[in-house]
């Protein structure tokens, strides 16, 4: 996110400094799975998915950069109680451009030979979705950014954000104290700690999500949508010469009844390794962008519920919007923090 904003800056011709508490994309952008896709069930997360996947399809092209781009789909498998939501989600994707389909259980199976459908009462497919590699994303915006000017700052920690009569005056840094008359936070799980001082209260808790790697021989396809049963939240997709899964379980044991159940073939693959990152979770599932209230050019980006890798692109273009004072290109206000005041709270329900 952070890259992102600093990309839009610098190309605009603002002076700017990113400063990143290690290295780039060392924090939860490296540790995430790296998908993207555009089967949301709120509007605006639709809008921004397809944006956002248009963008990252013309990355490498943009930015010389190699992203291992695939869109091999999504794959949701869905229980009985799940059916109504998401076929009312499909409705409102296509309505809005989106290729995403409701499919038979046996139609799901014919795309992934090896899953086990004695308890999937449907599934929803997009073509537009898939994964590529985050961390060389995130590069590709800071080098792209430093070439325009921007100052990319690795190991400097964000301690305190600095503020007088109503306008921000700095940072304080690990390194030092920077001055500087605006700041952009996208601290991620960190956000709320910089924020809580300046006396504001941003709804977002940390949330372990685990990553498991496999190798071995398996019976799906090469071309393999990410699958993921909905209902417990475990998905796998096809990474290198084996694959990657991850869920909500917080250790391999208590992941392997869900596996067996699923998609057994891969209960006998060999975990090679595993790392965990956090998601940022807000208690409606979706992000909290806006300008901070009361405050003069402070601005923020975060609580994206394990979206914010997918939703960079749009959102680092709308705050560099925020910034310069321009129109914005996206309407992100529905995001603003006050939402959990006012109750106009955006409910994401496709959470995995």
């Amino acid at each position: 996110m952070g890259a992102s904003t600093a990309y839009r800056l610098a190309t605009a011709g603002v002076e700017v400094a990113l400063l990143e508490r290690d290295t780039i994309s060392s924090g939860s952008t490296g540790k995430s799975a790296g998908g993207f896709r555009a089967q949301f069930s709120d509007e605006l997360n639709i809008r921004m998915a397809v944006e956002n996947i248009r963008r990252l399809e013309r990355f490498e092209t943009e930015f010389a950069t190699g992203i291992d781009l695939e869109q091999h789909g999504y794959l949701f498998l869905l229980r009985e109680s799940e059916v109504d939501a998401f076929q009312r989600a499909v409705a409102l994707q296509r309505s809005l451009g989106v290729p995403s389909e409701l499919i038979t259980a046996e139609a799901a199976l014919d795309m992934v030979p090896g899953i086990r459908i004695h308890d999937v009462a449907a599934a929803t497919f997009c073509p537009w979705d898939g994964t590529c590699t985050p961390e060389s994303v995130a590069l590709g915006y800071a080098r792209a950014a430093s070439h325009h000017g921007a100052a990319i700052v690795q190991g400097c920690e964000v301690t305190d954000i600095a503020v007088s009569n109503g306008r921000v005056r700095g940072v304080t840094t690990t390194n030092g104290f920077v001055s500087t008359p605006e700041v952009v936070l996208t601290a991620g799980v960190w956000s709320p700690r910089l924020a809580a001082p300046l006396g504001l209260s941003m709804p977002v808790r940390a949330v372990k999500r685990h990553i498991w790697l496999t190798r071995g021989s398996d019976p799906f396809p090469r071309r393999l949508p990410l699958v993921i049963d909905f209902a417990t939240g475990f998905y796998f997709h096809r990474e290198a010469e084996g694959l990657a899964m991850g869920g909500r379980a917080q250790t391999i044991e208590d992941l392997a009844p869900t596996v067996i159940n699923r998609a057994p073939a891969v209960a006998e693959m060999e975990v090679t390794h595993s790392w965990w990152g956090y998601y940022a979770v807000t208690p409606d599932n979706n992000a909290i962008i806006g300008t901070a209230p009361g405050i003069d050019r402070l601005h923020y980006a975060t609580g994206f519920s394990g979206h914010g890798f997918q939703q960079g692109p749009v959102v680092g273009e709308h705050l560099a919007e925020l910034v310069l004072g321009s129109e914005p290109t996206f309407d992100l206000s529905p995001f603003a923090m006050d939402r959990f005041e006012t109750g106009a709270v955006l409910p994401e329900t496709a959470v995995i």
